[in-house]
């Protein structure tokens, strides 16, 4: 009998101390799965340590979408992958104005221009986020050993790019790895080679307004820039697999030939996201390296992606919370690991970052940011089905083509594009 009062009374005092102990989360911040996670939740933890405020990160696959079918949800703070879907949400009033959150002052001095605007509703003319990371999209990867027979060139301009790969090219000895198959999906990569040219060769405004649709697709600046994608994919011998291969091979390739050893291709045009997918025993700096895409005029002109912060009340510590993430001094512990691919969009986070990789593309981003070159990807910022559809189709079709049609054809795939708008 004492043995069953002892056990009554212990599940009773255990259960009352459970309930004691338990608060439920201050705040709650949900996104998409981070790469390195576990660090950014180091970071949120000794926040809450340090300031007694509980969080919690909820990673899932699609946040807008959740954001707006479960309107009882528990989310303070969302972290968006694209600007369009910050303001879908503002518009909608599932998002808060961010300037309700953060000062407007600290706002304008911790992001450049494009990164406000692009986060304000062109219809209510509010703005709804405030960028938390970037990545940068126009870097030239390549092989270091291969790189380095070739005598470690360095290019000022994409004709130079062009007349190297006209010198050192040859049969059975293409410079270039280009693979682009992405499923239904197949188009996207080429979308980054587009935006490069037109900032590159045209500059910012050009930019502005190719990505915000005034500047149609049969414009000079566009066609011109399709072509100069043709005179990379279509001289024999340039591309390894020749341009049919281009829009038949996975992407992913890319990064597999560029470090095999027996096949000659030592350049490959793409993104931050390269850095996933070269074999797990190769090593950035010793293997694999990137360059910025080369201009004369543009100089630190950069495409790239990032995510954004988004806040659903204004209780006072999704106030604090939002504010520490945007904080001059936020990720310092993160930023700290040997292999953190943590880059913050505040141009005032000059905290060091040890991964190498990752400190050479916040010097490029950075510098960027000060001359408010930084462009978002235009084909996240364009209306869906001309960005995330009709332009990939567009890039397919033109280099699938090859060179003797391309010349007749490209004003049709041009006004096929253009019919979307």
């Amino acid at each position: 009998m004492v043995k069953k009062y002892f056990v009554i009374i212990f599940i009773s005092i255990t259960a009352l101390f459970s309930y004691l102990a338990y608060k439920p989360y201050d705040v709650v911040i949900a996104g998409p799965v981070i790469t390195d996670q576990i660090y950014f939740e180091e970071e949120l933890k000794e926040y809450s340590s340090k300031n007694g405020i509980k969080i919690k990160y909820l990673s899932m696959p699609d946040i807008e979408t959740y954001l707006i079918q479960n309107p009882n949800h528990k989310i303070d703070i969302a972290i968006i992958p694209n600007p369009q879907g910050v303001t879908n949400l503002g518009e909608r009033s599932i998002v808060l104005p961010i300037e309700e959150l953060i000062s407007k002052d600290k706002i304008k001095s911790s992001f450049s221009n494009h990164l406000i605007n692009v986060t304000t509703s062109s219809d209510t003319e509010i703005n709804y986020g405030v960028f938390f990371r970037l990545f940068p999209n126009s870097l030239i990867w390549y092989d270091v050993e291969k790189y380095q027979k070739l005598g470690s060139p360095e290019f000022e301009s994409y004709i130079d790019l062009l007349e190297f790969t006209k010198q050192n090219s040859s049969g059975n000895n293409e410079l270039w790895c280009l693979d682009m198959e992405s499923g239904g999906s197949t188009g996207w990569v080429a979308t980054n080679w587009l935006e490069d040219l037109i900032i590159h060769h045209y500059g910012p405004e050009i930019y502005d307004k190719w990505y915000s649709q005034v500047l149609k697709p049969s414009s000079k600046e566009v066609i011109f820039s399709f072509m100069d994608i043709g005179r990379l994919v279509y001289p024999e011998n340039y591309v390894f697999g020749g341009y049919k291969r281009i829009v038949r091979k996975e992407f992913r390739n890319n990064f597999l030939n560029l470090t095999n050893k027996d096949l000659s291709c030592v350049f490959s045009w793409s993104g931050h996201y390269s850095s996933y997918y070269f074999p797990n025993n190769s090593e950035f700096g010793k293997d694999y390296d990137f360059m910025k895409f080369p201009s004369i005029k543009n100089k630190n002109a950069l495409i790239g992606i990032g995510d954004i912060l988004v806040a659903t009340n204004k209780k006072e510590t999704t106030i604090d919370v939002i504010n520490f993430l945007i904080n001059d001094n936020f990720g310092k512990t993160w930023m700290s690991k040997y292999d953190a691919t943590y880059l913050p969009a505040n141009i005032n986070n000059l905290n060091k970052i040890e991964n190498q990789m990752t400190y050479k593309e916040q010097l490029l981003v950075r510098s960027s940011l000060q001359e408010d070159l930084f462009r978002y990807d235009a084909s996240e910022l364009m209306e869906r089905k001309i960005g995330s559809d009709a332009l990939w189709k567009a890039l397919k079709n033109y280099i699938d083509l090859g060179p003797e049609r391309a010349y007749k054809e490209i004003l049709d795939i041009i006004e096929e594009l253009e019919s979307k708008y």
